[in-house]
């Protein structure tokens, strides 16, 4: 397991602290004219989605069940630097909760598990259960738009940190070839795995959003992330088909100041 972070690894989240503290000292001495260019806003809401491949691989024979889960927030401290009536530049300071619950009938699966304190590694067969709760602090960097008074549309990239990793799961009334889908096969009731360590520790992708002011400093916030680098590193052979994180989010927005 990939228990160590190399130095880029470390010095992410002390690059992101100190744009979080930039956010606070330009809060603090530019948005105090009530007509500032910047303007600072809060927004939570709540994560749907998934991490998956684009095309789901042939190994995948059937989805049982898929549950997001219960507990996915999100929230951003946003600054928009507005250059016009019309057109601005926009970044966030944001926490994601990114995850699911999914159980499916897999067919020659190549994967790594451990059963009886032992390791197996090869193709295996019978019934999965993954469980992904990922927590991320991303900064997206977006190109904002005023279409009318009431609406605002984003559009822009993200690089993300992954904070908190947590991909673990069980396999069960199936075997597992050892080596190859002819290897030798052994009998599986009931086995676990745990890949959390080794989860590639960033993620990147493209950001779309759209506002609706209801009343007052608050707002409908509707955003869509697509992540374009894979959960896991290629080298990996725990999971062999690429994944992506793709989740949308519903949630307010509270404008802080005039805006």
């Amino acid at each position: 397991m990939r228990l160590k972070m190399n130095k880029k690894e470390r010095l992410f989240p002390k690059i992101l602290a100190a744009i979080l503290l930039v956010l606070f000292s330009s809060m603090h001495t530019k948005a105090q004219g009530e007509h500032s260019a910047w303007k600072f806003k809060i927004n939570a809401g709540y994560n749907l989605g998934g991490t998956s491949p684009v095309f789901f691989p042939v190994e995948i024979r059937k989805i049982e069940k898929f549950s997001p889960s219960w507990i996915a927030p999100h929230f951003a401290l946003e600054a928009t630097r507005w250059l016009n009536e019309k057109w601005g530049i926009a970044t966030q300071f944001a926490l994601d909760h990114k995850g699911f619950t999914v159980r499916d009938q897999v067919k020659n699966l190549h994967t790594e598990i451990e059963m009886k304190d032992n390791t197996f590694s090869g193709n295996f067969t019978g019934k999965n259960t993954t469980e992904i709760r990922n927590v991320y602090l991303s900064l997206p960097v977006l190109l904002a738009c005023r279409i009318s008074a009431k609406w605002t549309a984003q559009s822009g990239i993200y690089i993300a940190y992954l904070y908190n990793p947590h991909f673990t799961g069980h396999v069960s009334d199936g075997y597992i070839r050892r080596g190859s889908p002819i290897g030798e096969k052994t009998l599986v009731d009931h086995a676990s795995f745990d890949f959390s360590k080794e989860q590639n520790r960033f993620d990147y992708g493209i950001l779309l959003a759209g506002e609706r002011v209801l009343y007052s400093h608050f707002a409908l916030r509707g955003q869509l992330s697509w992540g374009l680098n894979s959960l896991f590193p290629s080298d990996f052979t725990g999971v062999t088909f690429k994944m992506y994180n793709i989740y949308g989010s519903i949630g307010l927005s509270y404008r802080l100041g005039h805006y």
